[in-house]
């Protein structure tokens, strides 16, 4: 009975590893895609468009671009249990940027740090408190917020890319 107690937790516990590095596999696969793909759509809006604001009250291109770069090294940061202050220099350091060329490259290392730091996260289901309100939400879940926030965030560029008559970045495969 010993033997068998013993076998069984030794499969659930591999079973958990698996499910765990399968996991991160596929959140390495798809932030590389979303890299490839807000990363080209950077590069394609021509640096004249880098300051287009449309109306007063909304970010312009190159803010919008900036605030993904940070809120990639903000929410990364946070759910693999750093601090914000891990990031601080940079995300400071981002905001003085002007130039296409230093964004562009700002906002790939953004999505390398991510990419980095993914599989560093221990514990899909433990709790974290991401915004330090005292809310606290499973790792995963945050991760999920992450990857939607960095949707809508790129919907708005394709907008002000569209609005200047620029086709954004294709995405690849999902699978």
């Amino acid at each position: 009975m010993k033997q068998i107690t013993i076998i069984s937790a030794l499969c659930l516990m591999c079973t958990c590893i698996q499910a765990q590095s399968l996991k991160t596999d596929r959140l390495l696969y798809s932030w590389q895609n979303m890299k490839d793909m807000v990363v080209n759509s950077a590069r394609a809006m021509p640096e004249e468009h880098y300051s287009y604001v449309p109306v007063e009250g909304v970010r312009g291109y190159a803010d919008q671009v900036k605030h993904i770069t940070t809120s990639n090294r903000y929410f990364i940061t946070m759910i693999s249990g750093g601090k914000p202050a891990d990031i601080g220099i940079d995300n400071q350091k981002t905001q003085t940027l002007k130039s296409k060329e230093e964004i562009v490259k700002d906002l790939e290392q953004s999505f390398d740090y991510v990419i980095a730091k993914i599989p560093e996260i221990e514990g899909f289901d433990t709790q974290v408190d991401l915004f330090g309100q005292g809310q606290s939400i499973s790792r995963i879940e945050a991760l999920m917020m992450m990857e939607h926030h960095l949707h809508r965030e790129q919907g708005k560029i394709i907008f002000l890319m569209r609005m200047k008559g620029i086709a954004p970045a294709r995405s690849s495969s999902w699978l």
